[in-house]
């Protein structure tokens, strides 16, 4: 059982004040004992004083008499003593009080007690005998000092009142005064540091006793510490460390606020998803220190632009979200949003380096576009993207249609990846054609996806999908791999052809490409000078020297390399003279451009080109007599079309090849 302080203080001084009355009622009765004791034997003193005097001065009756001053004498001098009687057992002979005319019976006289305050208090009066001679002749009378009760009650009370004064009532005031010193030094401080402990609602003022003076002190300075720490942690846990703006914490909090607010007042709100623009290539060729300077410029524009009521947080590496309300039109919002856009897309000093950026904004409606946040972020981050598909730079409104499309390429990506595992993926070959001859002399791998219930889906479907998210590693080093193999069931077969296998930009980056591809040719033992690599263009765009150098050792193996989709992109005429590139591989929208003058003069370049350079030029996309006739006449060395043949399974190509 636990106690309080104020209850065990009470509880001490109650024992002590018990304890005290125990020695009080014994000091007291032990006391009044003695004092009883002194006034019975002063009297009896008296008495045998008196008696001893009379005995000396009376021989007979008669002499009595004259006694009457000394007995007077005697009554005056002792206050107990209410009057004195000389009587013959017969008759009262003298007495200093006229009341008292007959003789009192013996048995009310003295009152044989244990105690002399209970004699005294119970005897009637003192009795001797006085002894005289008359005639030589022994004579007896008897003397009383009758007790005045009324004196020995008033003394006794007096004495016991002064006692109680004494004894008991400064006692209890001096207990009074210590319980109040000590509730209020030492129980009231104490009980206020319980309550600052639990609510630290009212700081305690210094208190007089040194020891809790020092508790208060350590506490106060503890707690207020902690309250410090306590909105220390509270800003971290809701603010970005590195930009100063809100973090998701506080865009939760913040939206979840605004939420139950919006549907009190039946108002919506906007949510746009910010992110920079090739970022990325900020941090990769100047360093993350000048990608963080710039972050916390954007920032601080960000946050001057917006409006006191909006609200703008840094949710991820360069992506920012921000809650417009109260705007009286979509054109008020979209006005906002190209003012950032504006900021964000000036030219930015960091560090004396120039950057030059832009930004893509989604933008997802409350309640429209989603009544949670979970679903407002993603609503918005998809229009986000959908921003950046069409060219960057640029705002998007969150529509069904875009999301059931963003569900269908998540599905998609999900699916792709299951479809490795299940082997659901297959190498077709196009043949690459001899302008002149006719005859099949090269193969180019294209995968095909053999979707169960969906059946066959093209490249166009997911190779894009694939290169975005890193999964074209995996699934490229299948390719090779499969059409490296194929190669050797084809010369196995009789067909001595070689086969161009496609690279992407990001599988070619990868580490250990170059390793792996050449060990997949010494597993199959297959000759490098039989297999040929088709690269685009945004292999150039990034690590330059490194590709460079991984060109040319593949290269030198006797492996050769195609320049696919040439000027279709921002093809330079450095990177033919930069790469090792044996092909050049005209795009089939300059083919289905022949019938046109302008289209027919920029074929007719590209091969004079390509034949200057001492390259070989194949043409994609062939579907017609007429554009195989002029590309021989302009001395196109091979094609690939629907004219000689489709994508066919590796079967069906060994007896279009054999039957050629």
């Amino acid at each position: 059982m636990k106690i309080t302080i104020g209850k065990f203080t009470f509880i001490q001084i109650s024992i002590f004040l018990f304890v005290l009355m125990l020695i009080f009622g014994y000091t007291y009765f032990a006391l009044q004992e003695k004092m009883a004791t002194i006034v019975l034997n002063s009297i009896n003193t008296q008495v045998a004083e008196t008696n001893y005097i009379l005995s000396k001065n009376i021989t007979s009756k008669k002499e009595i008499a004259s006694n009457r001053p000394l007995l007077e004498r005697m009554v005056a001098s002792n206050d107990f003593v209410y009057a004195i009687i000389i009587h013959d057992g017969k008759d009262v002979l003298i007495s200093t009080d006229p009341s008292y005319k007959t003789i009192l019976p013996a048995n009310k006289l003295f009152v044989d007690k244990k105690g002399s305050y209970d004699q005294l208090l119970n005897t009637v009066a003192i009795e001797r005998k006085i002894k005289f001679y008359n005639n030589g002749k022994a004579q007896y009378l008897q003397l009383l000092f009758i007790l005045d009760k009324e004196e020995l009650l008033f003394y006794f009370s007096r004495h016991s009142l002064e006692y109680i004064i004494l004894f008991i009532l400064v006692p209890l005031l001096v207990i009074f005064i210590v319980w109040l010193s000590v509730k209020k030094f030492i129980i009231t401080p104490l009980e206020m540091l319980r309550q600052f402990a639990y609510y630290q609602n009212n700081t305690p003022k210094v208190f007089a006793i040194k020891e809790l003076e020092v508790i208060r002190y350590s506490m106060v300075e503890t707690f207020q510490r902690l309250e410090k720490e306590k909105k220390e942690l509270y800003e971290i846990a809701r603010k970005d460390s590195l930009c100063g703006l809100a973090n998701r914490n506080a865009l939760m909090e913040f939206v979840q606020r605004l939420i139950v607010h919006s549907k009190r007042t039946n108002k919506e709100f906007a949510m746009l998803f910010l992110d920079l623009d090739h970022f990325k290539s900020v941090n990769d060729s100047l360093g993350h220190n000048v990608g963080d300077e710039l972050l916390k410029k954007v920032s601080t524009v960000i946050d001057d632009i917006l409006r006191s009521n909006d609200f703008v947080a840094r949710v991820g590496g360069d992506e920012f979200i921000i809650i417009l309300q109260e705007y009286n039109s979509l054109l008020e919002l979209t006005n906002i949003v190209d003012r950032i856009q504006k900021i964000i897309a000036q030219t930015w000093v960091i560090q004396t380096n120039p950057i030059n950026i832009s930004s893509s904004v989604g933008i997802a409606f409350y309640p429209k576009d989603g009544d949670d946040i979970v679903t407002l972020m993603k609503n918005s981050d998809i229009a986000m993207y959908e921003a950046k598909k069409n060219g960057r730079s640029r705002y998007h409104f969150f529509t069904e249609e875009l999301n059931k499309r963003v569900q269908d390429t998540i599905m998609l990506e999900k699916d792709m990846k299951e479809a490795l595992e299940n082997n659901e993926y297959e190498l077709y070959y196009q043949p690459k054609v001899d302008v002149k001859t006719g005859k099949i002399i090269a193969a180019e791998a294209l995968i095909r996806w053999l979707h169960p219930s969906k059946g066959i889906i093209s490249p166009a479907s997911f190779i894009s999908l694939a290169e975005e998210d890193g999964f074209i590693i995996k699934l490229g080093e299948w390719v090779y791999n499969s059409a490296i193999k194929q190669q050797r069931i084809f010369k196995e077969n009789g067909l001595d052809i070689n086969i161009s296998i496609n690279v992407s930009a990001k599988q070619f980056s990868s580490d250990g490409f170059y390793a792996k591809f050449l060990a997949s040719l010494e597993e199959n033992k297959v000759d490098p000078s039989s297999i040929d690599i088709e690269i685009t263009e945004y292999l150039f765009f990034q690590h330059t020297n490194r590709n460079i150098e991984v060109l040319n050792r593949l290269h030198e193996k006797g492996i050769t390399v195609s320049l696919d989709d040439f000027g279709t992109g921002y093809s330079s005429l450095s990177y033919l003279k930069d790469f090792p590139i044996d092909n050049l591989k005209i795009d089939k929208s300059f083919i289905d451009d022949l019938n046109d003058e302008r289209g027919r003069v920029f074929v007719d370049t590209i091969v004079k080109m390509s034949q200057t350079l001492s390259m070989t030029v194949i043409a994609e996309g062939v579907e017609t007599k007429e554009q195989l006739e002029y590309l021989k006449s302009i001395n196109c060395d091979q094609y690939q079309g629907y004219y000689k043949s489709k994508p066919v399974c590796a079967k069906d190509f060994i007896d279009l090849y054999l039957n050629s």
